[in-house]
């Protein structure tokens, strides 16, 4: 797995999270890819923005291959 696979599965689980009303809540507005957000850079990552307006950047860097 890459670490856009692996930040687009973090993706799909914040969004998951938000729609089972767990708490705490997220109150999640929106989550996007760093590319879908503009975000420049050559690592993945999303942009989370909360209902209140917060925004956090989560960068997704493989440190290690799969062992073999």
């Amino acid at each position: 797995m890459d670490a856009s696979r692996f930040a687009e599965l973090i993706r799909e689980l914040i969004k998951s999270y938000d729609d089972c009303g767990l708490e705490p809540s997220l109150d999640c507005a929106g989550v996007e890819s760093f590319k879908d957000a503009g975000v420049v850079t050559n690592n993945d990552g999303l942009v989370v923005t909360l209902g209140d307006g917060s925004e956090y950047q989560v960068t997704v860097v493989q440190s290690r291959g799969a062992a073999r």
